[in-house]
């Protein structure tokens, strides 16, 4: 956990680096610390077992002190907890455990405030840009302090100490292995996806907009779009008007416009034109809903409530129920057909 050579995955990428930049000797040895020291909960776990198992009881032990040491960076590493535990090896006399711990759990924080920041103001991608920007200010802050506290033989921290270690492999003055410039790669990636995780995690509960969809409204079907009938109703229309030619294709085009509410003047084959009523997507039934959902349109009317409305009595709610049923003449009658049956009494 405290090192990357252990973190699979991200222990693979640093071989690879190290191999191509002709550091075959690294490669092997990250592999190595993967294979048979690896710190990573579990897997060092059964590691140890295995060697415990096998009667090496000192490479257990020892991978089991390291496993240690890597989790107490990690818990160094947690906003508030890592305060503190430094806190209390400051009481404890242990001076620079105590340090350790408050510059490592301080720039935890100035990421995860860094990524809610950004997460607020640029959505996903400003989370990313502001964990990496809060770890940065923070390294500063810290750099700083320490410049204050021990002049020149301050210690720089975080980017800046990367800063400080480039620029003096450029004037020749150090040397940059490959796997300390993996580390160093790894910093930005890891501060980056730390605000983008804070963003997400505690921008929902602060009320931001963690991503999700919503569905499309569409007149006549409440809470969103759910099925293809309408759609498939207003699709055919165009279809049957495009086979009439050119101008039928180019009236099929208003015909698809006007179930969006895109279109005032739209033609419709005579022979479906009662489709776009009975389904709600013709221009009149479009602006009605329209009106009927601005709470800034006066009322016209009293309205009408939405449900069954009847007197409520056996010989009428048979009646209802016959009207609902298809394969009932009243349901035809009902709905404007031929068949007119009148209410029968028991």
């Amino acid at each position: 956990m405290g090192n990357t050579d252990s973190v699979p995955v991200v222990s693979q990428m640093k071989s690879l680096v190290q191999y191509i930049g002709g550091d075959s000797a690294a490669a092997l040895s990250t592999q190595q610390n993967f294979a048979y020291n690896n710190t990573f909960p579990v897997i060092s776990q059964i590691a140890s077992a295995g060697y415990a198992i096998g009667g090496d009881l000192g490479r257990a032990k020892n991978l089991q002190e390291k496993f240690a040491k890597d989790m107490e960076s990690v818990i160094d590493s947690i906003p508030v907890a890592g305060h503190i535990k430094g806190s209390v090896h400051f009481a404890m006399g242990d001076n620079e455990k105590g340090e350790n711990a408050m510059k490592s759990a301080s720039r935890s924080t100035g990421v995860v405030l860094g990524g809610v920041g950004g997460f607020a103001a640029g959505g996903p991608v400003g989370a990313v840009a502001g964990g990496i920007a809060g770890g940065a200010a923070v390294d500063g802050i810290i750099t700083g302090s320490e410049i204050l506290a021990h002049g020149p033989t301050a210690r720089p921290y975080g980017y800046i100490a990367a800063g400080h270690d480039i620029a003096q492999a450029i004037q020749g003055k150090k040397n940059i292995t490959t796997e300390q410039g993996f580390d160093m790669a790894m910093v930005p990636i890891s501060d980056g996806l730390g605000g983008y995780s804070a963003g997400r995690f505690i921008g929902k509960p602060l009320g931001l907009n963690v991503g999700g969809s919503k569905s499309i409204p569409v007149p006549g079907v409440r809470g969103g779009y759910r099925g293809g009938g309408a759609i498939v109703s207003v699709l055919d229309d165009a279809a049957l008007t495009a086979k009439q030619g050119a101008a039928g294709a180019a009236n099929a085009g208003n015909i698809v416009k006007a179930a969006a509410g895109n279109s005032d003047d739209v033609l419709v084959p005579a022979a479906r034109k009662s489709n776009f009523g009975k389904l709600g997507l013709d221009k009149a039934s479009l602006d009605n809903r329209a009106k009927q959902l601005n709470p800034n349109n006066p009322a016209s009317g009293p309205g009408r409530p939405a449900g069954y409305q009847g007197a409520g009595t056996k010989l009428d709610l048979d009646n209802h129920a016959n009207q609902l049923n298809p394969n009932h003449p009243a349901f035809t009658a009902s709905r404007g057909g031929s068949d007119v049956v009148a209410p029968q009494v028991d």
